[in-house]
């Protein structure tokens, strides 16, 4: 039967791959794929395991498989330089990881607190597995997670040196990059074995659908992964392929777009933080102390301080991606930004075509609360300049007046 991935697109321009990577298993004429929504399909009338959709393609049950989760998977995997798996969700595709490898020993610490709970689940079905910190020794490890970038600060990791770390100790490394989709990463480059996605954030895009993804080089692991899958229904649904396929084909000019402004966004918003500080040769204007006298903190890929053998440029090449935090001087005061900007949307997730504000805490108690995640989205520059400035000048406002009350 057909091969899912195909080769010829290996060294295309990733947004070419998204386009045609999946060519080879078109069967009908459509120019945008169609969906397909059967549970099952009918035998080969020549023989009951021949192919039956296409010349090279057979489908029988959609839990197995289906032509558009084919398609989405041989884009997958062209555009992530591995061999993709589609899961019903990102935590599931995590879930699948510990299926797979069986690990004993988990050396995990940034990484989205979902994750951390499915490693809970995972550790209450099997018992004595043991979870150490990202930064312990490796000794006895198996399984090295990793989030790069790290949400909630959009800060990276250098993965090549857990790479080094992990596989000196014999031990897998897992890489979440979620946050930092083709083009703007390629985990394996690094030394990863596996990449994990949750495609509900960019690789989806637009805040619709539900899924993730599991990457490895081999496609005998790949196999692997697509039986277990089978046998405990966690595929994606034909909805939810079917809009991951249509975004896919957008993927490359969406996020390096988002991870332009985002730079662009950050640095605006450091440099309102810094020019509110009264130093020797600057005294604040009014307005520079009004935009940044409540910003404590803003932390990001593009900012964050790296030591000297950490060539993050190397690691991203096409820039960061598009999350980013801002730490204010209290609770009250990012929950007053989050809900007085306008074209951020106050709600959580990441990673879609409009720009959004999340007071973290509010779902994971770890978070500061006086922290605000921010994603941003496709609209201009500008605009979103202005959104922050004037909930800044609100801000400052609110505190003079509840200042004067005192």
């Amino acid at each position: 039967m057909v091969e899912i991935k195909n080769p010829l697109y290996n060294t295309a321009a990733p947004s070419t791959q998204a386009l045609h990577a999946d060519a080879h298993l078109r069967v009908t004429a459509d120019i945008s794929a169609p969906i397909s929504v059967t549970t099952n399909f009918e035998y080969s009338k020549d023989a009951v395991d021949g192919a039956n959709y296409g010349p090279d393609q057979r489908h029988v049950y959609s839990r197995e498989t289906t032509p558009t989760g084919l398609k989405a998977e041989a884009a997958l995997s062209t555009l992530t330089e591995g061999h993709a798996v589609l899961y019903g969700s990102g935590l599931t595709a995590a879930l699948a990881v510990l299926i797979e490898y069986k690990p004993k020993k988990i050396a995990i610490s940034d990484a989205y607190f979902g994750v951390k709970k499915v490693i809970e689940q995972y550790r209450a079905l099997v018992p004595g597995v043991e979870v150490v910190g990202a930064e312990c020794s490796y000794e006895g490890v198996d399984l090295v997670w990793i989030e790069s970038p790290i949400n909630p600060t959009g800060e990276v990791k250098d993965i090549k040196h857990y790479a080094l770390r992990a596989h000196a100790a014999g031990a897998l490394l897992v890489i979440d990059a979620t946050l930092a989709p083709p083009p703007l990463s390629y985990p394996f480059r690094q030394g990863a074995d596996v990449v994990v996605h949750s495609a509900t954030k960019y690789l989806g895009g637009h805040c619709d659908l539900l899924a993730g993804v599991v990457v490895t080089k081999s496609p005998v692991t790949a196999d692997s992964l697509r039986y277990s899958r089978y046998i405990l229904g966690l595929n994606a649904g034909s909805l939810d392929t079917w809009l991951l396929l249509r975004s896919l084909r957008t993927l490359t000019v969406r996020v390096r777009q988002q991870a332009q402004t985002t730079a662009r966004l950050v640095a605006l918003l450091e440099s309102h933080r810094r020019l509110a500080i009264p130093t020797p040769c600057h005294t604040p204007t009014a307005e520079e102390a009004a935009l940044g006298r409540f910003v404590a903190g803003v932390r990001h890929a593009s900012i964050q301080p790296c030591h000297r053998e950490f060539d993050i440029q190397q690691q991203h090449p096409e820039g960061f991606g598009a999350v980013f935090a801002v730490y204010f001087a209290t609770k009250s005061q990012a929950l007053f930004v989050a809900r007085h900007l306008r074209l951020h949307r106050f709600a959580t997730s990441l990673g879609g075509i409009e720009s959004l504000v999340d007071w973290r805490h509010g779902w994971d108690a770890t978070a500061e609360p006086t922290l605000l995640r921010i994603s941003v989205g496709l609209e201009g520059f500008d605009d979103l300049a202005n959104d922050w400035k004037q909930a800044l000048l609100a801000l400052d406002d609110h505190e003079k007046q509840l200042a004067a009350k005192l």
